[in-house]
């Protein structure tokens, strides 16, 4: 699968803007410097992005239906492993769990793991 990182972000507050960086360390609760959330990270396609705005943690150059057919994959991004585990009721993109932290930048790529 090709797909990359195109841009990375925290919220520190609720409701608060957020911080666009260049790389972020992936914890086991998400991304470090993150509110806590009940879902560790959330990954959304760069089009949707643009389109509504969603606080994503990790926008992707990936189509919205390819990301959202990873539902229930292990992926990797950088040296982070995740669990992507559902969809959001309100927003684009997916949510996922962390297995394993790691560094992700942005120009890392989206890796699928084998079934």
């Amino acid at each position: 699968m090709d797909a990359t990182v195109t841009s990375l972000l925290i919220y520190a507050e609720s409701g608060g803007p957020g911080q666009d960086l260049d790389q972020v360390e992936i914890t086991p609760t998400g991304p470090e410097g993150n509110r806590s959330k009940k879902h560790a990270v959330h990954l959304v396609s760069a089009t949707e992005y643009v389109d509504s705005h969603p606080r994503a943690n990790i926008v992707l150059d990936i189509d919205p239906e390819r990301l959202a057919s990873l539902v229930g994959n292990v992926i990797r991004v950088g040296d982070a492993t995740l669990t992507v585990t559902r969809e959001p009721q309100q927003c684009a993109g997916v949510y996922a769990d962390v297995v394993e932290p790691g560094h992700v930048a942005v120009g890392d790529t989206l890796l699928v793991a084998d079934a």
